[in-house]
């Protein structure tokens, strides 16, 4: 698998014959191969994780699926998309999927799981590899809310992290964000210790890789800090 970062939660991912893109919003995509199946996949609907702009990127790959979160329909509606220079065409290309959901074909399996933000999270397996794309399911607790708000969101992140306990992924990637303070790695964290994943991109970091190298130094990562991807690999530059 050949891994690129594009910005913020967007990564592509190349395998022998498909190419997934996750959470494109901003940033250069490569060029890929255009006899390869891409599929491209938005979590939710927030600004930071959609952009209209996946479909005038893409407009020179003709074997282009896209699987958007159901969030992003109830937004903008057919004709929306219509308005926005969207042919009816690639409309036929967009498969809107939800939460707890199931969608397979002939080279890759979805599963959902619901988003403590907005939307879904993914999980792909394609090629006899599986991938996690957490989207916004993180463990967003903080200093700015409320003790039972905290409750309530850690109650509905463990549910949904539980569902994969023990489940093994080649490849994950997890919100690390720094606007969390000190809590800005308990999501990433409870996720590495329920499942079996070989390698993790932290993601949705707002700029600030340098929260990568902090959990790294952590004690609580001591156990799968080896796993977490380093700067180097996304192509930043300290």
């Amino acid at each position: 698998m050949k891994v690129t970062y594009i910005e913020h939660s967007c990564f592509s991912v190349e395998l022998d014959n498909v190419i997934l893109i996750f959470d494109y919003y901003n940033g250069i995509i490569p060029a890929f191969d255009a006899q390869k199946t891409i599929y491209i996949f938005s979590s939710h609907k927030h600004q930071d994780h959609f952009s209209l702009d996946i479909f005038s990127l893409m407009k020179d790959y003709p074997n282009v699926h896209y699987i958007l979160s159901r969030d992003i329909k109830r937004k903008y509606n057919q004709k929306f998309f219509f308005n926005h220079g969207i042919s009816e065409n690639i409309y036929k290309k967009i498969t809107f999927i939800g939460g707890n959901d199931v969608l397979e074909n002939s080279d890759l399996k979805v599963e959902t799981l619901i988003s403590t933000d907005a939307g879904v999270a993914f999980i792909a397996t394609v090629n006899n590899k599986t991938i996690y794309h957490a989207g916004d399911l993180n463990l967003w607790i903080s200093n700015f809310d409320s003790d039972d708000d905290n409750k309530k969101i850690t109650v509905h992140f463990e549910r949904e992290i539980n569902k994969l306990k023990g489940r093994h992924f080649d490849l994950a990637f997890l919100p690390l964000d720094p606007r969390l303070e000190e809590y800005f790695h308990l999501g990433f964290d409870y996720f590495m210790n329920t499942t079996d994943t070989d390698k993790a991109y932290a993601m949705h970091f707002w700029k600030d890789n340098s929260v990568i190298d902090r959990l790294k130094s952590m004690d609580c990562s001591k156990s799968y800090r080896d796993k977490i991807a380093d700067i180097s690999d996304y192509g930043i530059i300290k």
